[in-house]
């Protein structure tokens, strides 16, 4: 290992940096000339958090009196990174190569340089980039490449440049403004021939990218642009240009065309899609595994949104069509209906899957089959999920709740704590840099075997940094050990907020975790943000109601706040559908409205609701959350939570 990466080299253990930080500011040594390594560890990250949102912002100067402090400190190199890039464009040449000779290897190199390769190419100082971009190793950015062959071509490093330029013509999606002057001398030279955009062509429309393919096909002959315009009017109208293949389409390109029409049209109307499909699959010549193929996803298209007949297109499918998700919508099918033969038809071959095995016991349950039903759930009730859990209490039988912890190999962990790499991230934690410290945690575990990944994740727990305990424990396989897979974090938080809601913290922990596995700062690809995953609209509504100040992100990455906001959220949710805490807890996932349109036309047993839920995520999310109710309830109170009595039956709308 290179400690050259994590450190200002030679890397030293931190109980030599008393001795450092006593030589570096000797007027300050009587206060910490007898402080253990902790006391100055604790020093250091202080002064780092000061001087962070400084180096960041480009000044140095406010940095300068915490230097002999931060110097030896294993962030410096962040620090110093952070100062850097917020400074590029005044930086020397001599003075960036500087930092990344000092720190070859240092994550935060990486990022300097992304940002002095912006900087050289505003400048368009090509020799420069070439430079710095070799020292990166390349990038699979399709920017920075085409800004490279910019550069190559402006510095007359033309050997191999045609096929450098090529590869980034040859795909289906639209590349970057940098790449246009790449395509333009592509162009100039005869490189982009009829067939080399015909190939991009087929590329575009592939991807489904017909934007692009109708700006391709604009320099082709006129045949071209009208396959763009067929591919065009069969995503528009899929209904009318499917009507118009009486006979059976000729070439593959049209089987292609009509195949991808049949789709369109089975999210707007699976039973004619299918009733097309009917008609065109006798003469469909693909291999049987692509028929069944269309088959199978116009039959679950109708059955994911409810469509009439939906029953009908999936009994309809051959045999080798027919695999486990098949098999779930059957049983869901059969669910809304109340069939209960019908589920007990669908879970007929149960196999492994828990789902199918559970609600084969509650067919046999509900048709007078105790015995039977019985001994089904207890195939289930050794699970630790929201299935196992409701089998269980069907079984009577305890649920599978037993805390495993996971053995302490001290040499080993006192082995891991002591490697560069893990003392970065776990600083990097520890200062609140949480979002670069995952990144550096993922590094630090990516070689490890088993057994050391178990120790890592003892460590993470020991430090509070949950989100990596739990994860590493998944990776470990240490499924049994509740300590860290179900940690109490911010427990007084979450018992405060919670009480103050009238809510049980078992519930509000278990959704923070489901929710964020309690990171604070993380973002959802929607929007939501921090332990609670609020929405920022959500969370100024909330804040203005409980009459607390809102700066944004700022207070949304706040654990405290976001805990308090999200908290007031689920109170909410919770009192407008009537203290049901499954709905509420579908409708902090996926929203009140959407959870009251999917209110049944009659009552409807808990369970069964939601394994309706038509959203996969949704009902994933409210298995996790209830199953985690349950487990948080058992760590806080030592006692097994019944199920049964929170999940009632779901209401009909409008009652």
């Amino acid at each position: 290992m290179n400690a050259s990466r994590y450190a200002t080299p030679p890397f030293r253990r931190l109980g030599l940096l008393v001795t450092a930080w006593v030589l570096c500011a000797p007027a300050a040594a009587p206060a910490l000339a007898d402080a253990d390594p902790l006391l100055l560890l604790q020093a250091q990250r202080a002064a780092f958090r000061d001087a962070w949102p400084h180096a960041e912002r480009g000044q140095w100067a406010p940095v300068e009196p915490s230097l002999p402090l931060l110097e030896d400190y294993v962030l410096y190199p962040e620090l110093r990174g952070a100062w850097l890039r917020a400074t590029v464009a005044q930086r020397s040449r001599d003075e960036l190569f500087a930092y990344l000779d000092r720190y070859p290897e240092h994550p935060s190199g990486r990022e300097l340089m992304l940002r002095w390769l912006a900087v050289l190419a505003s400048r368009e100082d090509w020799p420069g980039y070439l430079e710095v971009y070799h020292r990166l190793g390349g990038s699979d950015s399709a920017r920075l490449r085409c800004l490279a062959a910019r550069a190559e071509l402006a510095t007359g490093l033309t050997t191999g440049w045609h096929e450098r330029a090529l590869a980034l013509w040859r795909v289906g999606i639209s590349q970057p403004d940098a790449c246009d002057p790449v395509f333009a001398q592509l162009r100039r030279d005869g490189e982009l021939d009829e067939a080399t955009v015909r190939e991009r062509l087929a590329l575009a429309i592939e991807a489904r990218q017909f934007q692009l393919a109708r700006f391709l096909a604009r320099s082709l002959p006129a045949r071209d642009l009208q396959v763009v315009e067929r591919w065009e009017a069969m995503q528009q109208d899929p209904a009318a240009r499917l009507a118009g293949y009486p006979e059976v389409p000729g070439s593959a390109a049209e089987w292609a065309r009509v195949r991808y029409g049949l789709l369109v049209l089975a999210a707007r109307d699976a039973t004619l899609a299918f009733a097309h499909w009917q008609r065109l699959a006798p003469q469909y010549p693909a291999a049987d595994a692509e028929a069944d193929e269309v088959a199978r996803r116009i039959a679950l298209a109708g059955a994911r949104r409810n469509r009439p007949q939906a029953d009908t297109l999936l009994a309809a499918l051959p045999g080798s069509a027919v695999d486990l998700e098949v098999r779930h919508w059957q049983l869901r099918l059969a669910l809304r209906e109340g069939d209960w033969d019908g589920a007990l038809d669908a879970t007929t071959t149960a196999e492994d899957d828990t789902t199918l095995r559970f609600w084969r016991g509650r067919a046999l349950e509900a048709l007078a089959q105790p015995e039977q039903a019985a001994a089904t759930f207890r195939q289930v009730a050794d699970e630790r999920n929201l299935y196992g859990f409701l089998a269980a209490e069907r079984s009577g039988r305890p649920k599978a709740l037993q805390h495993r912890p996971t053995p302490v190999d001290l040499r080993l962990r006192l082995a891991l704590e002591a490697r560069p790499e893990f003392i970065h991230a776990r600083e990097l934690f520890k200062v609140g840099l949480d979002s670069r410290g995952r990144s550096a945690w993922a590094q630090a575990i990516a070689n490890l075997p088993p057994e050391a990944l178990a120790q890592a994740a003892l460590l993470a727990h020991e430090w509070g940094w949950h989100s990596r305990a739990i994860a590493t424990a998944a990776r470990a396989g240490l499924m049994d050990d509740l300590e860290i897979r179900y940690p109490l974090a911010w427990q007084d938080r979450f018992s405060e907020t919670a009480a103050q809601a009238r809510l049980p913290s078992p519930w509000t922990i278990g959704v923070a975790r489901n929710e964020s596995l309690f990171v604070p700062d993380i973002a959802s690809p929607a929007g939501a943000i921090g332990v609670m995953q609020l929405m920022p609209a959500t969370g100024r509504e909330v804040a203005r109601e409980l009459r607390l100040p809102f700066q944004g992100l700022a207070t949304l990455v706040d654990p405290d706040t976001n805990i308090r906001l999200g908290t007031r959220y689920l109170e909410r949710m919770l009192a407008r559908f009537d203290q049901h805490f499954v709905l509420a807890t579908a409708a902090y996932n996926a929203g009140p409205t959407r959870v009251q349109r999917w209110l049944p036309e009659a009552p409807l047993p808990a369970d069964a609701w939601i394994e309706l839920i038509p959203f996969d995520e949704t009902r994933a999310y409210v298995h996790r959350v209830m199953a985690s109710k349950a487990i948080f309830h058992w760590r806080l109170t030592g006692e097994e939570l019944t199920l049964a009595e929170i999940m009632r039956d779901v209401p009909a709308a409008g009652l």
